[in-house]
């Protein structure tokens, strides 16, 4: 770029603000700035017997940890809610061995993101 380019420019800075309080002059629009998306991690835990029976509740928990972190998302302005990273690990948990078998924990997590 050359200096007078550079100079150029920099001549043309006070048409385009309002010298007062460097506003845009009417006429030109300024870009809104962009929204800020708020993100929040949510987690579940559940534990029983049956390792089917136990993930499915985790899962059905975390739907309704998401639901009160959507609420509490919305309270602060938070508008159109994505879900990313959902997910469901588990493991054994107690050994009671013979008839009883085996209990397991399970824990979802996700991602709950809205735009501010």
């Amino acid at each position: 770029m050359s200096r007078l380019t550079v100079i150029a420019a920099l001549a043309a800075l006070p048409c385009l603000l309002n010298e007062a309080n460097g506003e845009p002059v009417r006429g030109r629009s300024a870009k809104a700035p962009a929204r800020q998306e708020i993100c929040e991690t949510v987690r579940a835990i559940a534990t029983g017997f049956g390792q089917a029976n136990v993930t499915e509740f985790a899962d059905g928990n975390l739907d309704l940890v998401i639901d009160g972190a959507k609420n509490r998302l919305a309270e602060k302005g938070a508008k159109g809610f994505s879900v990313r990273k959902r997910g469901v690990a588990c493991e054994h948990y107690i050994d009671f061995g013979g008839a009883i078998g085996r209990e397991h924990k399970c824990s979802a997590s996700a991602q709950l993101c809205g735009k501010s």
